[in-house]
């Protein structure tokens, strides 16, 4: 079977190399695309360059790529085609741009019963820094990102409030979360296909004590963790939520039990491979082949 993975500009990124891989390692061949270079026809034909690739059997979404509202809504509709079309899309389309979107993960959560941080998500500097004085210590994010990066800790107020009007004037959506008080560490637990395959605790950096932020490729130091049921339970509901064939879910130890911050759409599991000595790609790939064959 032929099958395809999406990449942006760097085919050799490490999660992306290592599903290459394991594509090819269960004796199937794989086709690198970026979307950007692909094009489709009504009724369904697709083409990457000028190569026809309407017989996949499979793709695998590691990113829509940047560009501009006409490009990232046709990207996202192209996946939803190839989904019309019979061609197993992991993640799916819409569960990919949903996890994507802070905003939508949250609600989409809240919703099913999964306790997540109170945040105000708006264009409204007023209305944010209300919420501000109301919960205190927050955290603003990017609305779409990964990795911690763009995020900033702001415990006071004249500082909130320059921060948040300078992403204002950007133009940009302001979406502020309060602090919620837990160890000196979080929680990444995997799924796939709807099964807890592994899960680590991410400490914070030890030689700088003012980073408040766990995330390895900062400095945080990832361990082995065994999670208690009612936190697996929440890592595989957040999964279910989702509707993701596999992600990585942020979860932290809060005073109400485990609270989520996100679900990766498409995340890296190096640290986690390397503390679990797990192989995650083949795991994944293993789920995908399995779900193209149905």
């Amino acid at each position: 079977m032929l099958f395809s993975i999406s990449y942006h500009e760097n085919v050799n990124n490490w999660a992306t190399k290592s599903l290459i891989e394991a594509i090819r390692g269960k004796g199937h061949d794989v086709r690198p695309i970026r979307l950007a270079d692909l094009g489709a026809e009504i009724p369904h034909k697709f083409v990457h360059l000028d190569e026809d690739i309407s017989d996949i059997a499979g793709l695998i979404v590691r990113t829509i790529g940047f560009g501009t509202g006409d490009q990232i809504t046709f990207r996202i509709s192209v996946l939803e085609q190839f989904e019309d079309a019979g061609v197993y899309v992991m993640n799916p389309a819409y569960s990919f741009r949903r996890a994507k979107d802070k905003y939508a993960t949250l609600t989409s959560l809240h919703k099913a019963g999964i306790y997540v941080p109170k945040t105000y998500v708006g264009e409204n500097l007023e209305a944010a820094m209300e919420f501000v004085e109301e919960v205190g210590d927050v955290v603003i994010k990017p609305l779409i990102g990964s990795r911690g990066l763009g995020a900033i800790r702001a415990g006071m107020p004249e500082l909130t409030y320059r921060a948040m009007k300078f992403i204002h004037q950007l133009g940009q959506v302001l979406y502020v979360q309060e602090m919620i008080e837990k160890p000196d560490r979080d929680i990444r637990a995997f799924v796939i296909g709807g099964k807890l395959v592994g899960a680590m605790y991410r400490y914070l950096p030890e030689e700088n004590r003012d980073e408040w932020r766990t995330n390895v490729h900062g400095g945080g130091r990832a361990e082995l963790a065994q999670l208690e049921p009612e936190y697996e339970e929440c890592a595989i509901k957040t999964a279910e939520a989702l509707n993701l064939d596999y992600t990585g879910v942020d979860i932290i130890e809060s005073e109400n039990g485990p609270c989520v911050l996100e679900a990766n759409a498409s995340p890296s599991w190096s640290a986690l491979s390397r503390v679990t000595d797990l192989d995650v790609a083949g795991m994944i790939i293993d789920h995908f082949i399995e779900k193209c064959r149905r």
